[in-house]
């Protein structure tokens, strides 16, 4: 079984374009969401045994395509919560129809990523006592996004491979799959999820 936690923060594969829509409230198709569509098409062809969790922000809803493309047994929908948890939640469960399960917090280290989410108070928010959700901060996670940025996707695809046997979960963010971060220290890892991903004899 692979086991794949996805962070979906941004909208739009352009960072830049990602802040001024979401900043400003705006949401166009087309691209909405594209990496993602990209990923999840990856994993249902894929032959293998694979369960991903994907943690949606307010401001990255799935729309009608992409609920199609993960409207099956490989996936399942949670929360990224970014301000207001119990919100947040009624709003996922409610525009998706789906039961959710699991949350993650979105991180926002950065002044212009607080600004972008309109995150004032503090960098991290703060999760109710009685929350109902579980918390996929408590399983060990492999990033390959961020190995990516530092070692060559071969040797990724053995880390994460090692990593998956351990009974890791491989982790990423869908605007990372073909670019490299400038300020961000995350690389391009389509090829490595695709190797991880196509080939039955490993991991």
């Amino acid at each position: 079984m692979i086991r794949i936690r996805i962070d979906v923060d941004y909208p739009y594969t352009s960072r830049i374009r990602s802040f001024m829509y979401t900043a400003l409230g705006i949401k166009t198709g087309g691209v909405y969401l594209n990496n993602s569509k990209i990923i999840a098409g990856m994993i249902n062809e894929s032959p293998k045994e694979i369960r991903t969790y994907w943690f949606f922000t307010p401001k990255t809803i799935p729309d009608k395509e992409l609920l199609e493309l993960i409207d099956n047994p490989k996936h399942e929908v949670a929360l990224h919560i970014v301000n207001d948890a119990y919100k947040e939640l009624e709003n996922l469960e409610q525009r998706t129809g789906k039961k959710i399960s699991y949350y993650t917090i979105h991180g926002t280290a950065r002044l212009l990523a607080r600004v972008m989410w309109r995150r004032w108070k503090s960098r991290i928010p703060k999760i109710p006592d009685d929350f109902p959700l579980q918390s996929f901060h408590d399983f060990p996670t492999t990033g390959i996004d961020s190995l990516c940025y530092v070692y060559p996707a071969e040797r990724v695809r053995q880390l994460a491979e090692d990593a998956i046997r351990e009974g890791n979960v491989i982790y990423f963010h869908p605007i990372w799959l073909f670019q490299r971060g400038k300020m961000n220290r995350r690389g391009p890892f389509y090829d490595v999820l695709r190797e991880i991903l196509q080939d039955g004899n490993r991991a």
